[in-house]
C-alpha cells in the first residue's frame, strides 16, 4: 500500500525533475528519477516527520537505495555506450576493497533503515570499524604515513599506528557524515561537489558514475523533499568520499587541507557538537537538534512558507557555503589541490561557521 498520494502540486514538481534530468542526463537520468519516485510511494522505510529537526514532511528512508542503485545504473550506462574514462587503476575505476568498504556501510545503514533500532549505537560502531580495517588490510596504501607534521609523521611512520589513527578518525568521519543528513540537499550536495572535483582531475568512470547518482538525488531531494537518506545513504555516501579522499591524498593527488576545506560541514558540525554535549554534560551519544543546519532552518522557516523550500533552502546554502566554497576556488585555479594553502580556506570556513552558529542563537 502507498505511503504517499501526488497532489496536483506534487505532479507538477516531478514533471519539472523528469524535464531536468532527462535533458541533463539523458535517459539514465530519467530512468533513475522514475525509480526514486516510485521508492516514494512505497509503504515500508518511511521517515516520520521532524525526526532530524528539520525534517517536517513524511517521506522515505530509501535515499540511500536509490542513490546506490543511481551509481550502477549511471555505470551501466556509460560502459554501454562504450565509456571507460581512465582504467589504468582499476576496470571500474576503484579497486574492490573501496566498493566493498562503501556498499558495505551501506548495507549497514540499510538494516538500520529497514528496522529501526535493530543494532545499538555500540555494534554499528564495532561493524564500521570492521568494514574500514578489512578494507585497510587489503589496501594497506590507503594508510597515510605522512600528512607533513615532523613529529606526526614519526609516528605515523609506524604502520600499526598510522593504521589505528587513520581507523579512529574514518569512522569518526562516517558518524559526522550521518550526524549533518537531515537537511534536503547537504549530503548529497557536499558529495556531488566531491565527485565533480575528482571526476576532473582523473576522469574516472567510478567518480562520474557517483556525480550522476548524486546529482540526481539532489534533484529529486531538494525540488520533491519525499526521499530522505536515511542511515543507508548518509553510512554509504560518507564511506565513499571517505575512502576517494584517502585515495587521492595518498596517491598525491591532493593535500590534507584540501581534503578538511572539502569536507568542512560535516567535521566542524560533529566536533561543535561533541564539545557541546561534553561541556553541557550530556552523553556524547545523545540525540543533538541544535546543530547549525537546525538554526538556520529555523532561520529560512521565516522566509518560506513551504516546509520543502526551507528545509532545501538550508541544505544548499551549507554545501555550497562550504564545499561549494572549495569548488569555486578550484575552478578559478586559485589554488593547486596539493598546496597547503586550503588551511586558509579552512580557517575562512571555520570563522563563518562560528560567526552564523552565534547570531543565529540558541534553539529553543
Amino acid at each position: 500500500m502507498s505511503s504517499f498520494i501526488l497532489s496536483k502540486r506534487e505532479l507538477y514538481k516531478l514533471t519539472a525533475i523528469l524535464l531536468i534530468a532527462t535533458a541533463a542526463f539523458g535517459l539514465s537520468g530519467l530512468v533513475i528519477i522514475l525509480m526514486m519516485q516510485w521508492m516514494t510511494l512505497q509503504s515500508y522505510a518511511a521517515e516520520s516527520a521532524d525526526k532530524h529537526g528539520i525534517s517536517e514532511v513524511q517521506s522515505s528512508r530509501l535515499g540511500g537505495v536509490a542513490v546506490a542503485i543511481g551509481v550502477l545504473v549511471s555505470m551501466g550506462f556509460l560502459l554501454m555506450n562504450g565509456y571507460r574514462g581512465s582504467i589504468t587503476l582499476a576496470p571500474l575505476g576503484i579497486f574492490w576493497p573501496l566498493w566493498f568498504g562503501a556498499y558495505g556501510c551501506f548495507f549497514l545503514g540499510l538494516l538500520e533503515d529497514l528496522r529501526n533500532n535493530s543494532l545499538s549505537p555500540r555494534a554499528r560502531l564495532a561493524t564500521k570499524s570492521l568494514l574500514l580495517l578489512i578494507v585497510f588490510i587489503f589496501s594497506p596504501g590507503l594508510v597515510p604515513s605522512s600528512i607533513g607534521l615532523w613529529g606526526i609523521d614519526w609516528l605515523l611512520g609506524f604502520w600499526w599506528v598510522a593504521l589505528l589513527v587513520t581507523l579512529f578518525f574514518s569512522v569518526g568521519f562516517i558518524n559526522a557524515v550521518n550526524t549533518v543528513d537531515g537537511a534536503n540537499g547537504l549530503v548529497s550536495g557536499i558529495f556531488a561537489i566531491t565527485c565533480f572535483i575528482f571526476l576532473s582531475e582523473t576522469n574516472n568512470i567510478a567518480h562520474q558514475s557517483g556525480f550522476y547518482g548524486a546529482s540526481l538525488f539532489l534533484l529529486f531531494n531538494v525540488i520533491s523533499g519525499r526521499l530522505f537518506l536515511g542511515d543507508s545513504g548518509s553510512y554509504g555516501i560518507g564511506a565513499a568520499m571517505l575512502l576517494m579522499g584517502l585515495e587521492s591524498l595518498t596517491m598525491g593527488v591532493v593535500s590534507l587541507p584540501f581534503l578538511a576545506a572539502l569536507y568542512f560541514y560535516p567535521c566542524a558540525d560533529f566536533s561543535v557538537s561533541l564539545l557541546r554535549r561534553w561541556y553541557s554534560g550530556a552523553s556524547l551519544t545523545a540525540p543533538d537538534s541544535d546543530h547549525l543546519h537546525n538554526r538556520i532552518n529555523t532561520f529560512f522557516k521565516g522566509f518560506f512558507r513551504s516546509k520543502t523550500m526551507a528545509n532545501s533552502a538550508t541544505g544548499l546554502s551549507i554545501a555550497l557555503g562550504s564545499s561549494g566554497l572549495v569548488l569555486v576556488i578550484y575552478l578559478a585555479d586559485y589554488i593547486s589541490l596539493t598546496s597547503n594553502l586550503w588551511l586558509w580556506v579552512f580557517a575562512f570556513q571555520g570563522a563563518l561557521y562560528g560567526l552564523i552558529f552565534m547570531s543565529t542563537g540558541k534553539l529553543k
